[in-house]
């Protein structure tokens, strides 16, 4: 039994056609089929039972390419293993997320990453925007999504994902609650509220008021749900990014345009990671990743 033997029946099955399956594979038609049979030929009974130009998978087959499928996937896992270990690279992938983003994105990320790979661990951590440059610094984290504060680095990939719409989230019981936009000198009575870590709230305090010019009193919650609690307790309004325009609005929590001069306001994001600590898990989860972006906006 040839390793090629099997990738190809599982080619096949998982496609359901010969051809798809030979193109998936990189050789002819020819070759899958004849391979297929010579597998059959030595297991000594029918994996797939052909009539005419079409065919059905026999029970056998069925939990043969199940069973297979599982192997090749170890097989690889095992592969990028070893060539981790070779070239001095980690066997585990850390991702660093933005705690305050409002999106489903990097979740179906990991799940699809873990799905393709399921024998290399994944761990996420979230952060503050400075807590997660921290991190892929000391190397605590392989890759990073975050919003871009600093000048872009030669040092880094940097890869640009997309520009997210910036929001401030209110409480209906707000007395901006029913505007159509605010820009952030409407703001300048209300207390605003900042996802950060202890350790990061001058940090977010200083970008807030000197980047960004707000000049609101700043209270700090620990998670962005810990956040929209005290957004609907009416304490404050809570600034966020979304990947669409027109987000929706609840009964409790409004969500609100923020803009300025030049109308509602941006901010970029990308996925980062250092030109020196590349390897293929990283790439493939960059990969992943930016897929997750493509097509139709989505809330």
């Amino acid at each position: 039994m040839e390793l090629r033997q099997v990738q190809y029946l599982c080619a096949v099955v998982e496609t359901g056609s010969f051809t798809r399956a030979a193109e998936r594979c990189l050789v002819s038609q020819s070759a899958v089929s004849q391979q297929v049979k010579a597998l059959e030929a030595e297991l000594g009974y029918e994996l797939l039972h052909r009539q005419g130009r079409s065919f059905t998978i026999t029970p056998a087959g069925e939990l043969f390419a199940r069973k297979a499928s599982s192997l090749l996937s170890q097989l690889e896992d095992l592969r990028f293993e070893a060539e981790g270990v070779a070239n001095g690279w980690a066997t585990t992938l850390s991702v660093g997320y933005l705690n305050r983003y409002e999106g489903w994105e990097v979740q179906a990320a990991v799940t699809a990453f873990a799905a393709r790979h399921p024998h290399i661990p994944v761990h996420a951590k979230a952060g503050s925007h400075d807590t997660l440059y921290q991190l892929i610094l000391r190397h605590d984290v392989d890759v990073l999504f975050s919003d871009r504060r600093r000048t872009l680095s030669d040092a880094f990939v940097n890869r640009h994902l997309f520009d997210g719409w910036c929001y401030v989230e209110v409480s209906e019981a707000s007395p901006v609650a029913w505007a159509d936009r605010l820009a952030v000198s409407e703001l300048n009575n209300l207390p605003c509220i900042l996802i950060a870590g202890e350790d990061q709230e001058e940090v977010e305090r200083t970008y807030y008021r000197d980047v960004l010019g707000f000049r609101s009193e700043l209270l700090f919650a620990r998670s962005r749900e810990e956040g929209r609690m005290m957004v609907a307790g009416n304490r404050g309004f809570m600034p966020i990014e979304m990947r669409s325009q027109g987000g929706r609005s609840g009964s409790a929590i409004r969500r609100i345009p923020l803009v300025g001069q030049q109308g509602q306001l941006k901010s970029e994001y990308y996925c980062y990671w250092p030109k020196d600590r590349s390897n293929r898990l990283v790439e493939e989860f960059a990969d992943i990743l930016a897929g997750m972006f493509e097509g139709e906006d989505e809330l």
